[in-house]
């Protein structure tokens, strides 16, 4: 019974000795994945849509990822409508090189929720699936884009309630409207 009793302590005193992560206040993100869902929608199922789901990895020392409807208007206030706290950049492959596109809908958004439950600051790291469509026949707001075999690839920022700016990561290229 001894024996049980200093096995439990031992294990209690290594789960205590195990404090919280030291992440910085400034988010820092990687890359994960990104998977194409190919599918058919509308009435009679005759739109076809590329969904991508771009999955990062983040970490954020005080936990203030994410933003609700009230905070985000706040914050619009100040820093005017364009500000975003998921930023995609998109690149299309032409001629072997990558170009900047500036689409007239901008991709990325906010995040519309705390990704930390609590208010009370402290470490957070997770996944974030952010999803993206790419309807077939609606490619001519996106410069570059010819919607047969496009090659894409994504740069991807994230911005905290503080508006402290993560690293930014690349997605590898990958193709959408697959002919």
């Amino acid at each position: 019974m001894k024996k049980i009793l200093y096995i439990f302590g031992f294990l209690a005193l290594i789960v205590s000795c195990t404090g919280l992560p030291d992440f910085s206040n400034i988010p820092s993100i990687s890359y994960n994945n990104v998977r194409i869902i190919t599918k058919l929608s509308g009435i009679n199922g005759t739109n076809k849509t590329d969904s991508l789901i771009l999955s990062i990895n983040y970490q954020d020392g005080d936990g203030d990822l994410g933003i609700t409807k009230d905070e985000l208007a706040a914050l619009k206030k100040i820093h005017g409508d364009s500000l975003k706290t998921f930023v995609i950049d998109v690149y299309v492959k032409k001629n072997g090189k990558f170009l900047r596109s500036d689409p007239k809908e901008k991709f990325g958004g906010d995040i519309l929720f705390h990704l930390k439950e609590s208010s009370k600051p402290g470490p957070i790291e997770g996944v974030i699936d952010y999803s993206v469509p790419f309807v077939y026949g609606l490619y001519d707001g996106v410069p570059y884009m010819t919607g047969k075999n496009d090659t894409l690839k994504f740069a991807v920022t994230l911005k905290d309630r503080a508006l402290n700016v993560s690293n930014t990561i690349e997605t590898p290229e990958f193709v959408i409207y697959k002919q």
